[in-house]
């Protein structure tokens, strides 16, 4: 991660730089945030990325490519190279450096993903229908499917499945990407 520089850009146009930084063969990263917000209209929640830090991307520039990012309409002002401490931090005093921001990012990214497929999710199963659960504490157990649960509170509907403990059926909810069909 040598040369690796801080670019700032205009606001509202990090996208549009990433793109144009790729087709130059480079590799940016812009720390992105999936989002949603409820359109009154259209009766649905509609999901969008936006730029975690506004106005702010990564990239490792080699020495060639410094005249084209110049060149770059929505590039304002000169990179910033980061020092080894700003990429890798500093354990001993607890200062996270730009791969732990990263990692974090991507964490805190992969769960909207999650969240966005759940409230997404159709029921295609059918009452009675044998499950398999896929994910949690009864992981590996079959279950058979009862019905969807949507509460006010919650932000996808669940499915109430029951499963079989000590020769009883127990009634649990689990999310949608936490069963399978057998």
């Amino acid at each position: 991660m040598r040369n690796t520089y801080a670019i700032n850009t205009t606001r509202g146009k990090e996208f549009e730089v990433e793109r144009e930084l790729k087709a130059m063969g480079l590799q940016p990263w812009v720390p992105r945030r999936l989002d949603s917000r409820y359109v009154k209209e259209k009766r649905e929640t509609v999901w969008y990325d936006r730029p975690y830090v506004p106005k702010l991307l990564f990239c490792v520039v080699p020495a060639i490519c410094w005249r084209g990012i110049y060149d770059l309409k929505h590039v304002i002002g000169k990179p910033m190279q980061l020092s080894r401490l700003d990429i890798e931090g500093d354990s001993g005093r607890g200062t996270p450096g730009l791969r732990d921001f990263q990692e974090a990012v991507n964490a805190e990214y992969l769960d909207a993903q999650r969240l966005m497929e759940n409230s997404q999710y159709q029921c295609q199963y059918r009452p009675g229908q044998a499950l398999v659960i896929l994910k949690g504490a009864f992981e590996g157990l079959h279950a058979k499917f009862q019905d969807t649960v949507q509460r006010a509170h919650d932000d996808y509907a669940k499915l109430r499945v029951s499963v079989e403990i000590l020769g009883r059926d127990a009634p649990i909810e689990l999310e949608p990407d936490q069963v399978g069909e057998i």
